[in-house]
């Protein structure tokens, strides 16, 4: 019973820790963007980790750090600031991980490829102009859509994270940077 009870708890540890179900991001203050909270399914009310501007300067969007958990990660521009705030490719960094992120086409902030190197997802904006919804459909790693919870409220944003527990943590939060960064308004 034991032995029985032990690999159950090792497999529940193991796919809460890889596979944590993102549900929610919402901005810390009302008036800035450089700070938010993150909900996931397993702690329906409770803040589960952040998102937050390395910097805590609104014009400076370049580097990020994320934490869930015991999980920690960085958010940096791939080839440095070279472009100032108009970053291109990003390198997140998590769990020993690194994640690219790059625009499908150059100069479309709607269409990002998402990999690790082992794999590649894409997320795009489906409602433009404004990328109030964005949306992940890989038939190998599943659906994850985030999407504002408000029309206009660029604060709130819902996940339906539905991808595979085999999509770690660090190329989830790549996605919810990704919708959160291109969502809201910079001025």
């Amino acid at each position: 019973m034991k032995k029985y009870f032990l690999i159950l708890f090792v497999f529940s540890f193991q796919y809460s820790v890889h596979g944590q179900v993102l549900t929610g991001i919402s901005a810390r203050y009302n008036d800035a963007y450089v700070d938010w909270d993150v909900f996931a399914a397993d702690s329906v009310e409770d803040i589960v980790g952040n998102l937050v501007m390395t910097w805590q300067n609104p014009d400076d969007w370049t580097q990020w750090t994320y934490r869930i958990g015991e999980k920690a990660g960085s958010i940096k521009p791939k080839w440095g600031r070279a472009g100032g705030n108009n970053v291109t490719e990003w390198d997140i960094r998590g769990e020993g991980k690194i994640i690219s992120a790059s625009p499908l086409f150059i100069g479309d902030y709607r269409q990002w490829r998402v990999t690790n190197n082992d794999f590649s997802i894409e997320l795009r904006c489906q409602d433009t102009p404004f990328c109030r919804k964005w949306v992940v459909q890989d038939e190998a790693h599943g659906i994850f859509i985030i999407y504002l919870n408000n029309d206009y409220d660029f604060r709130d944003w819902i996940i339906e994270d539905e991808l595979d527990p085999s999509v770690s943590l660090p190329m989830k939060m790549t996605l919810v940077f990704l919708a959160m960064l291109n969502g809201v308004p910079k001025s």
